[in-house]
């Protein structure tokens, strides 16, 4: 079965580019047949390395041509098109046509400590039902404990508890000074090929944090679309605390 990927969340900062390079340079790392698309305005700056979509001109036909293209799809809904996303899908019916095509969801939620960026979620829920599995990724703003705390007190929180959705952790990175040096973003970074030789152990531990993150949450993220083809070595296993993936 193929695996549609959606990375959306209209509040801004919560991390959907660095997600979108991270799950890419994971598929990489294994060789996995992928296609990595951005959803933005005309004029608008996309992930590297994606393909546009315009959502003046996306239709369901182009969208599922997409799809169909490779095993697994990753769709970054740019900030301030989510609500247009979610009319297209269900304008459209695609819960019907993903499902009559093979292709499995999963709703990929990047969140932050500020609670207005919760509001994406339980809209999500709303439009995807349960037609989807969902994935809560944690832009760490602050300590584990106080962005853990003010996520498990929310609505949103209890909502995705229903939908037994699985949770991971982004390191807060710690080489903001090196990345400012070599005059780069982190979304440079994930795309530059020797970026560990010029950033330092600093952001060598945070990648293979990130990258045991993902690797942990695999099966849950690609399922049995993950076909590998190259098999590097293996990343430091994150902890895991319930349904949380914990760095």
């Amino acid at each position: 079965m193929k695996k549609l990927i959606l990375i959306q969340n209209d509040y801004p900062g919560t991390g959907k580019s660095t997600l979108s390079l991270c799950l890419t340079r994971h598929l990489e790392q294994y060789g996995v047949d992928h296609r990595l698309l951005s959803l933005v305005e005309e004029g608008a700056s996309a992930t590297p390395g994606s393909v546009v979509l315009d959502p003046d001109s996306l239709t369901p036909r182009a969208f599922m041509a997409h799809v169909d293209a490779s095993p697994i799809t990753i769709l970054e809904v740019g900030t301030g098109l989510g609500e247009f996303f979610n009319s297209f899908y269900q304008q459209h019916e695609f819960e019907n046509i993903l499902h009559e095509t093979g292709v499995a969801v999963t709703v990929v939620l990047p969140v932050t400590a500020d609670r207005e960026s919760f509001d994406s979620v339980t809209q999500a829920a709303e439009i995807y039902s349960d037609n989807a599995e969902y994935l809560i990724a944690h832009l760490v703003t602050s300590s584990y404990d106080e962005d853990d705390k003010i996520w498990d007190t929310s609505y949103a929180a209890r909502v995705m508890d229903m939908f037994e959705a699985v949770e991971l952790h982004i390191p807060e990175i710690t080489f903001h000074l090196e990345l400012s040096m070599e005059r780069m973003s982190l979304d440079d970074a994930l795309q530059c090929a020797d970026a560990e030789e010029r950033l330092g152990k600093e952001y060598t531990k945070w990648h293979r944090r990130v990258m045991g993150q993902v690797d942990s949450a695999r099966s849950y993220l690609f399922g049995d679309a993950f076909r590998p083809t190259i098999m590097p070595k293996p990343a430091k296993p994150a902890r895991k605390s319930r349904a949380k993936v914990a760095a």
